[in-house]
């Protein structure tokens, strides 16, 4: 047993039960060998772990096969194979074991339909306590899910607007308004129609609940804007819109690497079968025509590349490999473009393929003025992409330190998870890379303008008091560092 692998089970087994006399490490070894596999074969992310993380895979195998051997207990196993995947440093690589998921049942009605599109009461992590340094809370019926607050400055009023979380789904209470308003099916079958109907209205009311709150905050008078993602663990691309409608700047989505696998595949295949449905229309404008057949061109592109095979296998036992499983990064985060007004594309099917986020209602640039991102290491996925979209466009100043470290984690259609043979546990690997405008990873976090010095065990009134001293120093006629080089337009 190697040493770090002796000191691995020590630590475990003083906080384990002790060990089962019948622990057999075959099917853990098992399971190893088919997320290593899994691994080589799709995670997006792994030439950056060797890269940046100075990963030694072979050893590193080697000390987890060891270290399974060793572990004594299930539950030592079970934690060997978490930090195996933990040492990637993806923040959606994860596995979770059969006897960690609950399913619920309920009855025909709005609750079943909402559970079933996978709406849920999402615990969402309280925001900086600004009332304990002066800051004045404003009551309106949407600040229990998204509360702001007022604070006086020596440059003027600073409105702050929370949003605990990008994931639309774990809004749990738009849900029900959606189905009172779109209605529930006769037959008692929601179908994807159906589905589809309710979870853009659930996203529109959601939408329209951040757009009230920023409206309010400018009735207050306010001069500058923060937006609090402390602790926001991330989402949905519902993130893009929000930013949109928080600058003037028209935003600029970073570039997208997709996976060379079957959930890219069959996206790509999808979304030509969209492209040639609007196609087909013989009263396309022009300009539509001229759109879509870019994005046919470059969608047909993609597919041919996702088909290329690559054999990384090699890796896992010191082998130079000679191909990327990453295909070239000719997509934005929003689709094939990354930028369109809202409400372009409208009478198009393909329009989420083009630009992801016609899919929602919202008004760009609803709030003009200087705007700040107040962000930790708890702000993950969608939120760092939120702060490094309006980073890169010059649009914000991002305040705080520097976030999780996930990037992006699914734009594909199907094979998000993986069920191990030995354990029954589900492993979920990531599909996509998120380029920003520098070229780098954006599963590297992101850095801040502004650091406030925070500390690990900093309790949320000792962080805003840190806070403090950095919001009373900020010039709101100072604009935003300087912006990243813009991508380029087009497909």
């Amino acid at each position: 047993m190697t040493r770090r692998a002796a000191l691995f089970a020590l630590v475990l087994a003083a906080a384990a039960p002790a060990a089962a006399a019948t622990y057999e490490s075959g099917r853990w070894l098992a399971d190893l060998e088919e997320i290593k596999t899994v691994i080589a074969e799709r995670a997006p992310n792994l030439d950056w772990s060797i890269a940046e993380r100075g990963l030694d895979l072979p050893a590193l195998a080697h000390e987890t096969a060891e270290a399974l051997r060793e572990a004594g207990s299930e539950a030592i196993a079970r934690q060997v194979l978490r930090d195996f995947v933990g040492r990637f440093g993806d923040g959606h690589m994860s596995l979770v074991f059969p006897d960690e998921v609950s399913e619920e049942t309920l009855p025909w009605g709005t609750a079943s339909i909402c559970r079933g599109l996978g709406y849920e009461e999402e615990t969402r992590p309280a925001g900086l306590p600004f009332e304990r340094i002066g800051g004045r809370a404003i009551e309106t019926p949407d600040s229990a899910v998204f509360p702001i607050h007022v604070l006086d400055l020596p440059a003027g009023k600073l409105g702050v607007l929370r949003i605990p979380s990008f994931y639309e789904w774990g809004y749990y209470q738009f849900c029900p308004q959606a189905v009172a308003e779109v209605g529930l099916p006769e037959d008692g079958e929601c179908n994807e129609e159906c589905g589809a109907a309710i979870g853009q209205k659930a996203a529109e009311l959601l939408t329209m609940a951040v757009a009230r709150q920023i409206e309010r905050l400018k009735a207050e008078g306010v001069a500058a804007l923060a937006v609090d993602i402390t602790q926001n663990g991330g989402g949905s691309l519902w993130l893009d819109p929000v930013a949109r409608m928080l600058t003037p700047v028209k935003l600029k989505a970073p570039r997208l690497a997709f996976t060379r696998t079957e959930g890219w595949r069959q996206t790509f295949a999808d979304n030509l079968g969209l492209i040639d449905g609007d196609l087909a229309n013989p009263s396309l404008s022009t300009e539509d025509r001229a759109t879509l057949e870019a994005a046919r061109a470059a969608t047909q592109t993609a597919m041919d590349e996702a088909a290329k095979g690559c054999d990384r296998s090699g890796l896992w036992v010191g082998q130079a490999t000679h191909c990327s499983l990453l295909g070239p990064a000719m997509f934005y985060a929003t689709g094939t473009l990354d930028y369109a007004p809202p409400g372009a594309f409208a009478s198009l099917a393909a329009a989420p393929a083009l630009f992801f986020s016609a899919l929602y209602l919202y008004q760009e640039g609803l709030w003009q003025g200087p705007l700040y991102v107040l962000m930790d290491e708890g702000s993950a996925s969608a939120a760092e992409h939120f702060a490094s979209i309006l980073k890169d466009n010059g649009a914000a100043t991002l305040i705080g330190e520097p976030t999780f470290g996930a990037g992006c984690g699914w734009m594909s259609s199907g094979e998000q998870t993986v069920t191990l043979g030995g354990t029954g546990a589900e492993l979920y690997m990531p599909d996509c890379v998120w380029v920003r405008a520098d070229g780098e990873n954006e599963v590297a976090g992101v850095e801040p303008d502004i650091l406030v010095p925070w500390r690990f065990y900093d309790a949320p009134l000792q962080k805003v008091r840190r806070l403090e001293g950095v919001l009373k120093a900020l010039d709101f006629a100072a604009p935003p560092p300087g912006a990243r080089p813009a991508a380029r337009s087009g497909p």
